[in-house]
């Protein structure tokens, strides 16, 4: 008499090779299904720390920018302070770094 494994789809000679067979299939099938498991939530867990270095590391960029537009500002009033006094200021530079400004930040990616 042959037995039949419905997990593996293979006939064994004894119930007891049958049972055995199928028992390793299942426990092939979990381990892979564990495995499988681990695997994802690796990935999950890396991309949940990427997303929160991005966030921090956007805030950082954002305050860098808030600061920016405010030293800005506070140059552009102090300027039109000093114009308003005295009618003119003049400033000579040989640097284009000398004039920061946002316009010139995105000037350099086009």
């Amino acid at each position: 008499m042959k037995y039949y494994g419905e997990r593996t789809k293979k006939l064994y000679d004894s119930a007891d090779e049958c049972q055995r067979a199928e028992f390793e299939a299942k426990e092939q099938e979990n381990r892979e299904k564990i495995l499988a498991e681990r695997k994802q939530a690796e990935e999950k867990a890396k991309k949940e720390k990427e997303a929160v270095e991005r966030k921090a590391r956007a805030a950082d960029v954002e305050a860098a920018r808030k600061a920016m537009t405010e030293a800005q500002k506070a140059y552009r009033d102090k300027l039109e302070d000093f114009i308003k006094t005295y009618g003119t200021y003049h400033f000579s530079s040989t640097k284009v770094e000398d004039f920061p400004t946002l316009f010139n930040f995105f000037s350099d990616w086009f």
